[in-house]
């Protein structure tokens, strides 16, 4: 016994420190940070190579991003190009909900969706963008619409899918203890459905970001991707990078600020 204690003390001890390296590493994000040393270092090799115009180097996209902070730029930009997802969004948020309320009530409701969602997932960004500077113009309801009408089949999906994963035991205990139909939907339906809408939620939200981009591109005179095109235009391409930078911060501070809060929110409600 006092053999085998010998032999397995050390490696125990040495299973044991490299398990602590391991999650001081994970708790670091040491993976990633390497990752990002070697992004950088590929960077700087390829602006060296090509020159700035084609791929700026590092410091030029941080000095960029400073001076946009600094002026208020940003946040102008990144406000308008904001406002616009959330209204956008918003509003296919609502849809998306009330679809799947009547996807819950009634069958034939829940094939029309289906058939609904199957349509506007067909339906090309480019056609909601051209038909969307047809209706409105040079305004901001046209990057809205086109944020609607392009999330909108992802909630909606998510929330139907949600409705019909509700578990059927539930339903039959809750008509065994004859509970309205009301009270069904309040106790059941929807606690089944939230963490669906929740997954949707996050997969439209970066989806939006995206499209409402695209869409400042062509139809209004502000936002991130109407900076990113003006840019383009007078061969700033730092500055293309530094915008590029910033829809990458919008999308990680939101997933981290609202949707990982809302997924622990709803989790702990449940």
């Amino acid at each position: 016994m006092a053999r085998e204690a010998a032999l397995g003390g050390p490696a125990a001890k040495g299973r044991g420190a490299a398990s602590d390296l391991s999650r001081l590493a994970e708790r670091l994000h040491v993976s990633t940070i390497v990752v990002f040393v070697l992004v950088l270092l590929v960077w700087r090799a390829l602006s060296s190579a090509f020159g700035s115009y084609v791929m700026p180097p590092p410091g030029a996209v941080v000095a960029g991003l400073r001076r946009v902070l600094v002026s208020g730029e940003l946040w102008k930009h990144a406000g308008a190009t904001f406002y616009r997802i959330v209204v956008g969004f918003g509003l296919a948020l609502v849809a998306a909900i009330t679809m799947g309320l009547l996807a819950s009530a009634w069958r034939q409701a829940r094939i029309a969706v289906h058939d609904v969602i199957a349509v506007l997932n067909s339906t090309s960004v480019f056609v909601w963008i051209v038909v969307s500077l047809i209706w409105f113009g040079l305004t901001d309801m046209a990057p809205m619409f086109t944020t609607l009408m392009i999330t909108l089949p992802v909630l909606a999906s998510n929330v139907v899918e949600g409705v019909e994963n509700v578990d059927p035991r539930h339903l039959e205990m809750a008509r065994v203890y004859r509970l309205g139909e009301w009270e069904r939907f309040r106790s059941i339906v929807i606690p089944s459905t939230i963490p669906y809408l929740v997954a949707g939620m996050k997969v439209g939200f970066g989806l939006a970001l995206k499209v409402s981009v695209v869409a400042e591109i062509f139809g209004v005179t502000s936002g991130v991707g109407y900076i990113m095109n003006y840019s383009r235009e007078i061969l700033a391409t730092d500055m293309v990078f530094v915008w590029a930078a910033v829809m990458i911060l919008i999308m990680m501070l939101t997933d981290k600020l609202v949707f990982e809060a809302l997924s622990r929110r709803v989790q702990r409600w449940r």
